[in-house]
């Protein structure tokens, strides 16, 4: 494990100062440029857009190697060991971005570096990656036609102040202190005169030796004796693109910095809520930066609105995934997805071979937090926006699992779901067409393993149902007892799912257990929609 005692710093760097550095790219080959500059092995004078290409897969490679470490010593905001694998996805985006868009000669190095951040942003996971978009799209921003050391100075100081207005609470001792103390070193080294590559090695190296007093300021980070996960990913960024600049090949002790393999001892906590919420919401008539930071500050924590473009990331914990999404319907709402906070990438604590990962669909905003209860990836389909391939492709990579179980409902259409099965081997498509079906196979699947998975079709398999529009008493009990005499053998469950809430399940449970001993109901909802009641029996 790392310790972070600020008086010695520089010893936990592992050497820093002597050319020691951080998230090299394993086999990253410099490429020709079609400006100016050129990537040819050596320095370049200004960032242009075959640097910037360059520092982005060179990113996504650093990432690559090294967020299994950044995952070890993630304990704040949430030690969910999760910081480095949700950078990685983040960079991963905006990586994708730019392959869609081709290099072409000439091309305009603002138009490289805004596709990036606007892809990072789109694909951005937990709070460390809503804060990395949010710094590539500042320094994006900032950044000039033809940028020297100067100009990525301010580039830098921009993203600093981005990532920083990004969060409702910023917290000191964090990723957050870290950009802006790089800023401040490259802005006092490019007035000083120093070169463009010059002055990014210089601010990397000053980052690493001050990364542990930094982290040492935090209570939390003090407490455990551990580096902040998200100051270490953001170090790993601009390692990266400190190397495509100065034309400096990796070196086998890049990684050494970074604890090799440990986890953190801590049980997750889920601080201000157990969910996690994000979304993309899209209003191209108005700002809804402001609205959205105030509307999620009153349902939890962890708040971090970013974008730009019209189109914004939200994020929170919450214990109310639905009053989250409700509060979020001031614009155009997609890519809807809860799950449960110490759920989030569990494959980097499981066997990945022994787990089957879900992936809900839901209609009902209302059913989410239900449904990430019991342990799926949960994707909410709004009014405003259908769910696409893209969505589901993001909610399956979010599971941490090779093999991936898609219980579909009603809230998908069949074409994005062949292309969901079209790119993706491990997905594997249930027979959950409405939403008790869907709810029937993630109890089934709450194991999130292969007996779970065979339980699931099973239990499908045996399903019968009756839906009522009376929700007394005696209709349900009577519907209910109906049910399991027609059934002709063992009975293994009997599933409620109410539409609207004022129902408990309390007498029917009495009636079952008296007459039908062994079946015990689950009441499940409400769902705000489709018919008053559902029984399902198998």
């Amino acid at each position: 494990m790392t310790h972070v005692d600020p008086n010695v710093g520089p010893m936990l760097q592992g050497g820093a100062r002597t050319g020691r550095s951080v998230g090299a790219v394993r086999g990253w080959t410099p490429k020709r440029s079609d400006s100016t500059d050129e990537i040819d092995g050596g320095a370049v004078e200004r960032l242009e857009a075959a640097a910037l290409r360059a520092w982005a897969a060179a990113s996504h490679a650093a990432l690559t190697g090294s967020r299994d470490r950044i995952d070890a010593v993630n304990v704040f905001p949430v030690p969910d060991s999760d910081t480095g694998t949700n950078v990685w996805l983040t960079v991963a985006g905006g990586v994708d971005a730019l392959e869609g868009q081709p290099a072409v000669v000439g091309e305009d190095a603002r138009d490289v570096a805004r596709t990036f951040a606007r892809g990072a942003m789109r694909s951005a996971r937990g709070n460390s990656g809503v804060i990395v978009s949010q710094y590539l799209t500042g320094f994006a921003q900032a950044l000039p036609a033809h940028a020297d050391a100067l100009d990525v100075a301010r580039c830098l100081a921009a993203g600093a102040r981005a990532a920083r207005g990004a969060m409702q609470e910023p917290q000191e001792g964090t990723i957050l202190t870290l950009a802006d103390a790089v800023a401040a070193g490259a802005v006092t080294a490019a007035d000083a005169g120093a070169d463009l590559a010059t002055m990014l090695t210089s601010v990397v190296a000053d980052a690493h030796v001050a990364l542990a007093g930094i982290s040492a300021e935090h209570p939390v980070l003090r407490a455990a004796h551990v580096l902040d996960a998200g100051a270490c990913a953001l170090l790993v960024l601009l390692d990266a693109l400190a190397r495509v600049v100065g034309g400096t090949p990796p070196n086998g002790d890049s990684l050494a910095w970074l604890p090799a393999s440990p986890t953190h001892p801590w049980p997750v906590e889920a601080a201000g809520g157990a969910f996690e919420v994000m979304l993309l919401v899209s209003d191209v008539e108005r700002d809804l930066d402001a609205p959205l930071h105030a509307a999620m500050a009153v349902l939890g924590d962890s708040v971090a609105v970013v974008g730009g473009d019209g189109t914004w990331h939200v994020h929170v914990h919450t214990d109310d995934p639905a009053a989250a999404i409700a509060a979020a319907d001031i614009g155009r709402r997609e890519q809807v997805l809860v799950r449960m906070v110490a759920a989030a990438h569990a494959s980097s604590a499981q066997n990945d071979d022994a787990r089957c990962g879900v992936v809900v669909c839901t209609s009902s905003a209302q059913m989410a937090g239900w449904y990430a209860s019991t342990g799926a990836v949960t994707l909410v389909r709004c009014p405003e926006v259908p769910v696409s391939a893209r969505h589901l492709d993001r909610a399956v990579t979010d599971t941490g699992a090779s093999r991936v179980a898609v219980l579909a409902g009603d809230a998908v259409d069949d074409a994005e779901l062949a292309r969901l099965v079209a790119t993706n081997q491990g997905v594997e498509l249930l027979d959950a067409g409405d939403e008790l079906r869907v709810a029937v196979a993630a109890l089934a699947l709450a194991s999130a393993s292969e007996a779970g998975l065979s339980a699931a079709r099973q239990a499908l398999g045996r399903l019968r149902s009756v839906e009522l529009d009376d929700v007394s008493t005696m209709s349900v009990r009577d519907a209910a007892d109906a049910l399991v005499r027609s059934a002709g053998g063992p009975v293994e469950s009997l599933t409620v799912l109410l539409r609207d809430a004022g129902w408990t399940v309390d007498e029917l449970a009495g009636y079952l257990a008296e007459h039908h001993p062994g079946v015990e109901p689950t009441v499940v909802g409400p769902t705000g929609r489709g018919p008053a009641v559902l029984i399902g029996l198998d």
